[in-house]
Formats: C-alpha cells, sequence, structure tokens
C-alpha cells in the first residue's frame, strides 16, 4: 500500500509540472506574441528613427568632410602650384602706352605731367628735353631744341592707366595715343611650378651636402649648390619681373610746341608705300656702296701709284722673240 500510494503521489507530481510547463509555454507564446505584434506594430515608426538618425548621422558628418578640404587648401600645407592656378585664372595683363601732345610750352607740360604722375602714385623713369630718343616719329623739319621738344617715360599702377591717359590728354592737344597688353598669366603659373621645383631641388642638395664626408663628394655638391641656386635666383627675378609688368604699366609721353613736329604713322600698305620703301632701300644700298668705295679708294690710287712704275719696267725688261722665219718650200 505505500509503494502504491508513493507511485501516486509521483504520478502527481509529474502532472503538476507538466501543467505548470505547459501554462508556461502557453503564457511565453503569447508574451512573443504580443511582442512581435507590438514591434510590427511600431516598426514604421522605428524605420523612420533610424533612417532620421542616419541622416542627421550623414548630414553631420558632411560638414566635417567638406570642411576638411578646405581647411587644408587654405592652412599652410596647400600646394603654390594649385594656388597659383587659381590665382591665375583670371587674366594676367601688362599693359603700356604712348601718347604724343603738342603743347603751347614744354616746361608748363613737364610740370604737369609730373603732377599728374604724383597723384596716380607714379614714377618718373626717364626724362630727356631737346632730345629724341623714343618710338615717336619726327618730322625731317622738326626743330628738336629745349624748348620745342621733350619726352618723359613714367610708371604708373595698371588700375590708374586708364585715368591718366585721360588727364594727360587734357596737357595739349592729343597728335597719337596708342596702348598694348599682353597676357603673362601663363608665363607667372609656369615660373611659379619651376621656383618651387628648384627651391626643393637647393634643399635636396643641401641636405646631401651636410651629409657628405668625403671631399671631392663635398666640392662636387658645393659646385651644384651653387649652379641651381644661381638658377633659382633667376627664376625669382623673372617671377618679380612679371608680377611688376603686370602691377606697373610704363607710359611713353612726347611733347612739342612744333604742330608739324610728331608724324602720324603712315599707312602699312599701296602702292605708294611699297614704292617709298624700295626707293629707301635703293639710296640706302647705293649710300652703303658708295661710302665701300670712298673707303677703298686712297688705297687703289696708292696701289696704282707703285703698281705702274713697276709694270712699266717689267714690260721693257721683257724680250723681245724675233719672229719665226718662213723657209722656202
Amino acid at each position: 500500500m505505500i509503494r502504491v500510494r508513493s507511485h501516486r503521489t509521483a504520478a502527481a507530481i509529474g502532472a503538476a509540472l507538466l501543467a505548470t510547463l505547459a501554462l508556461a509555454a502557453c503564457a511565453g507564446g503569447d508574451n512573443s506574441a504580443g511582442s512581435s505584434a507590438d514591434s510590427a506594430a511600431s516598426s514604421p515608426q522605428a524605420g523612420f528613427s533610424d533612417e532620421s538618425g542616419g541622416r542627421a548621422a550623414d548630414s553631420g558628418n558632411t560638414p566635417s568632410s567638406a570642411g576638411s578640404p578646405g581647411k587644408g587648401a587654405s592652412g599652410s600645407s596647400a600646394d603654390p602650384v594649385t594656388t597659383a592656378n587659381l590665382a591665375a585664372s583670371q587674366d594676367s595683363l601688362a599693359r603700356r602706352a604712348s601718347i604724343a601732345l603738342k603743347v603751347k610750352n614744354i616746361g608748363q607740360a613737364v610740370a604737369k605731367v609730373r603732377a599728374t604722375t604724383a597723384t596716380a602714385q607714379g614714377i618718373v623713369l626717364s626724362e630727356n628735353i631737346g632730345t629724341a630718343a623714343g618710338d615717336a616719329p619726327l618730322a625731317e623739319s622738326a626743330k628738336v631744341t629745349a624748348t620745342t621738344y621733350g619726352e618723359i617715360t613714367i610708371s604708373v599702377p595698371s588700375a590708374e592707366l586708364d585715368r591718366v591717359i585721360a588727364e594727360l590728354g587734357s596737357v595739349g592737344t592729343v597728335i597719337r595715343s596708342t596702348s598694348s597688353s599682353e597676357n603673362v598669366g601663363g608665363q607667372i603659373v609656369d615660373t611659379t611650378s619651376r621656383l618651387q621645383t628648384m627651391r626643393v631641388s637647393v634643399e635636396r642638395v643641401r641636405a646631401f651636402l651636410e651629409d657628405a664626408k668625403d671631399l671631392n663628394q663635398i666640392v662636387a655638391l658645393e659646385a651644384e649648390l651653387t649652379r641651381r641656386q644661381s638658377d633659382l635666383e633667376a627664376l625669382e627675378a623673372q617671377l618679380a619681373s612679371l608680377k611688376g609688368s603686370v602691377a606697373r604699366s610704363p607710359i611713353q609721353i612726347s611733347l612739342t610746341t612744333e604742330p608739324g613736329a610728331i608724324v602720324e604713322e603712315p599707312d602699312q600698305a599701296g602702292f605708294l608705300v611699297g614704292l617709298k620703301g624700295g626707293w629707301d632701300a635703293f639710296t640706302a644700298s647705293l649710300s652703303v656702296l658708295l661710302t665701300v668705295l670712298g673707303a677703298l679708294l686712297p688705297f687703289l690710287a696708292l696701289f696704282a701709284l707703285l703698281g705702274l712704275p713697276v709694270w712699266w719696267y717689267l714690260r721693257r725688261r721683257r724680250p723681245v722673240n724675233p719672229s719665226p722665219t718662213v723657209l722656202p718650200q
């Protein structure tokens, strides 16, 4: 009886355990179904929040990533060649001009030109009063004296060139006014690139020279460093000259009191122009020929004076050959 009761008790406990496990499994299934339903219901919102968070993260990273190249470009580690290319994207024009004026008084006109130059923060490069050393063609009958003719060459900032030319036109009557421009932007970029390369080359040779131990190697490296240093200085001077030609513009000013002293430029085509050019070439060639003949004439006279007596003497001493006799047949 005791064994039967114990088996019944064990069976009852086992059945209770099985019932408990079944209830737990049912509860777990309900909870998982509910949680899955809840997650499915909230999934659009969760997906939107993740997408917005990802976009926010991307938008947060974009300025930093975009800002880093800008920072590098504006920092000290920027490539000078790239900077030069950007700077030369605009035309770098080297401008120059010339103007010829008829004035009433040379001294007063020169004073006005100097005042205009000083107002434009320019400088006087050269001044020739009473001489004609420039490009302005003068008439053959022009009287070039200190009171009738003068030339002044000035240099002004390129931005002030047009204004200065306009002010110089009020000094007198404009006979001729010309201007020209040359784009040197490509030359500036090329010279800047070569200059940067040469600086790196010079520093490399200096590093080799510091590590050199052999005397022959030191001498060779010093010679190479001197050569590259001279090339570097030449490139620096060339770049400075190019930038100076862009920053400032020269103006040649011709002043005269004679109405027809400064002739206007003639036409460069036509029959008369060709005829005049041919006649000028003929007269120039004839002048050269006569000059050479005049230089040789004294020597020819001397040779004739000494050579004629010698020729006559040699002719007298030459034996006379008798005429051959003709034998009778």
